[in-house]
């Protein structure tokens, strides 16, 4: 590992630049005033409530990673009952490797800290960084906290204290130089002055720079940006990020218990206010050096708990492990439960979570080895193709959603008597916090996210009154014991999987398949006036029929990675597929734009429009990223700003406007003399 002093001094040399640059960006517009910004209402009982949100188009990439396992599209009207859930999935977040570099927050939700979070930040940064983001729709407060500690260590560089300098003129916490903090500094804790060295006033001054650097769509340029680095200088992103991912808990949109964090937060600090001193070193751990890489963000353990580290919230508090209050139990703490055990209330027996015959049994429990920081394997590991479906075994309440550390995407089921299950390295996730679930509920699905060596479902039974050797002193747990063990005596002869989207037979695929048929919209034959009304007027023969095969693609549901070019037919699409599809049917073959948004826009590039000039059929696109576009539709009316697209899993193709999309990226108007491309 770097030193610090290594490290401090790697980030001046980047910031000499940093205020020359940070001028040249907002007079150009490149990192301007944060237009868009929120009042700042500093009453606690306001500020609690302010959570962030974010326009349809920053969750587009979020929902592809997250519900890979779902097809379909919600439906209105009766169906939507049945679709509930199903469309909850398209809100979940970002928690795939994406999320390390190009964090995004789905509307109105937040990361509540994970176990991580609360046991190496200060507790007053913590809540100063979540209440500074939570007044910017879609800043993700974690990159605040990871900022604090690439700047200073969390205040223990001597240029964090009051009256503190590098050297090159930064100064406090979060390093702001003159320029800077003239641009954006802020009175965040209300005393009417603006602090350099107040972490509230840095925490709200970081918010404003982040938010004006556009951090909410593109992180990895706006960490760039602000420490003044250059594109192959990448150290001051990379750490930030890596420690970013490792203090994301539980995504939640539930404002009672972000609101009972805030609270909880705050008593913490009351109880610990001279925790840190800024300016001198404390034990504040350091598990993350210059090396950092954002992809093995999940495999960097926390040490543990200090003396000033934030307690669980208690009463399943959403954040990472060890938030889930133990129930005290009277049954022996064995491997081998009794057999005449019941573990769920209404009497149903247990199943395996895989299917018969998805899987082949792996690392049983308790066996030996250097891989596992217990020396010993914690669960019982069920090696299957990634994406494979993962099933309720019992009825139970979801715990837990979110990171699991090295356990990568983690979720936790509590059943009756107590007994909590632990499912591991989770491609995808298919419920959230406080779901019920039934036995035979697809929870998610098998992936090898975190520290993982293939796919598999890493399986763990707890059971209360076994010790917990992950938190010393817990001896009435839960504690891991032998899932097969477990499992001995209680599997049903009738094992209920209620199967999975894009499947045959009944359970939750009948739930998806109506969601798709009763879903929004009309599909109209080309060139005809159903629903929607007629086509736009236009001259181009070959656009005019794009458009109508366009309109019959209305009410088909969205999914990820949909076939291309099915035909006459089509029984789904992704924003892509759409926009190619209409095209390649109009021209009969002969024009073909592209796969994907990261191929139609290069495609197109010589036949770029300005908005301005945008007509009928011209092809929109939105969301840059750092491959490319990340969605695109086609304009249908331009004097209403109005489009048509396949918006993102549980919706279906509709109209929309291209203000709600986000950030647009280019208009082209593709070329129909001839073949292309």
């Amino acid at each position: 590992m770097v030193a610090p002093a290594v490290l401090a001094a790697a980030s001046k040399a980047a910031k000499v630049a940093k205020a020359a640059k940070g001028a040249a960006q907002l007079a150009s517009g490149q990192g301007g005033g944060g237009g868009g910004k929120k009042k700042n209402n500093l009453k606690w009982v306001l500020l609690i409530g302010a959570v962030g949100s974010m326009p349809t188009f920053g969750i587009i990439f979020v929902i592809v990673i997250l519900i890979v396992a779902l097809v379909g599209g919600v439906g209105g009207g009766a169906a939507q009952a049945a679709c509930g859930n199903y469309g909850e999935n398209a809100g979940a977040g970002n928690t795939s490797d994406k999320a390390a570099t190009n964090p995004i927050m789905p509307a109105g939700k937040m990361y509540m800290p994970s176990d991580t979070a609360r046991d190496e930040i200060p507790p007053k940064m913590i809540l100063a960084s979540m209440r500074a983001a939570a007044r910017y729709d879609g800043l993700d407060w974690t990159i605040i906290a990871g900022q604090m500690y690439q700047e200073t260590r969390y205040g223990q560089d001597k240029s964090a204290a009051p009256g503190g300098d590098n050297g090159l003129g930064y100064k406090g916490l979060l390093q702001f130089g003159d320029w800077a903090w003239g641009q954006f500094g802020e009175d965040g804790n209300g005393d009417g002055q603006k602090d350099r060295y107040g972490i509230d006033d840095l925490a709200f001054s970081a918010a404003n720079y982040m938010h004006a650097l556009k951090a909410e769509t593109n992180a990895w340029k706006a960490l760039l940006d602000y420490s003044g680095s250059v594109e192959t200088n990448t150290v001051y992103p990379r750490v930030v990020l890596t420690q970013a991912a490792r203090y994301r808990g539980t995504l939640t949109g539930d404002k009672d218990l972000i609101n009972r964090w805030y609270a909880h937060l705050k008593t913490t600090v009351e109880k610990n206010p001279s925790f840190p001193v800024l300016g001198q070193t404390a034990d504040i751990p350091e598990p993350v050096g210059s090396d950092a890489q954002p992809s093995e963000a999940l495999s960097i353990q926390s040490k543990g708990p200090h003396s000033w580290s934030t307690p669980p919230l208690g009463g399943g508090g959403g954040g990472g492990q060890g938030t889930t209050t133990p129930v005290a139990d009277t049954r022996r703490p064995a491997d081998k439960p009794a057999a005449d055990d019941k573990p769920a209330a209404d009497g149903k027996n247990w199943q395996w979570p895989l299917k018969q015959d998805t899987y082949t049994l792996g690392t049983k429990y308790h066996a030996e080895g250097v891989h596992w920081s217990l020396g010993y394997h914690t669960g019982l590991d069920l090696r299957a193709s990634s994406g494979t479906p993962i099933y309720a075994p019992a009825d139970g309440k979801v715990v837990k959603v979110g990171s699991g550390g090295a356990y990568g995407n983690e979720t936790r089921l509590e059943h009756a008597n107590g007994v909590i299950t632990l499912y591991a390295h989770q491609s995808s996730v298919a419920v959230k916090m406080g779901d019920t679930v039934k036995r035979g509920d697809q929870i998610g699905a098998v992936g090898e996210t975190g520290n993982a060596f293939g796919p598999h479902l890493h399986w763990e039974v707890l059971m209360p009154g076994v010790d917990d050797p992950f938190r010393s002193g817990q001896d009435n747990g839960p504690g891991e014991i032998d899932p097969e063990a477990w499992l001995a005596g209680k599997i049903t002869a009738s094992p209920d999987y209620g199967g999975v989207p894009g499947g045959t037979g009944n359970g939750k695929d009948a739930d998806y398949r109506n969601c798709a048929a009763n879903g929004k919209g009309t599909g109209v034959p080309p060139d005809g006036a159903g629903a929607t009304g007629p086509l736009p007027d236009v001259d181009d023969t070959v656009v005019r029929a794009a458009l109508g095969w366009a309109q019959r693609g209305i009410g088909k549901p969205y999914v990820w990675g949909a076939t291309r070019l099915q035909g006459d037919n089509p029984t789904s699409f992704d924003c892509s597929s759409f926009t190619q599809w209409m095209y390649y049917q109009a021209s009969g073959g002969k024009i073909n734009i592209g796969y994907s948004t990261y191929d139609q826009q290069p495609n197109l590039s010589k036949y770029k429009v300005d908005l301005s000039q945008s007509k009928p059929g011209d092809v929109i696109f939105f969301h840059p990223s750092a491959a490319g576009s990340e969605h695109v539709g086609i304009v249908w009316d331009p004097a209403k700003h109005t489009i048509l697209h396949a918006p993102r899993p549980g919706k279906n193709v509709e109209f929309s406007n291209w203000e709600w999309q986000g950030q647009i990226t280019g208009v082209y108007r593709v070329p129909t003399a001839g073949s292309f491309p």
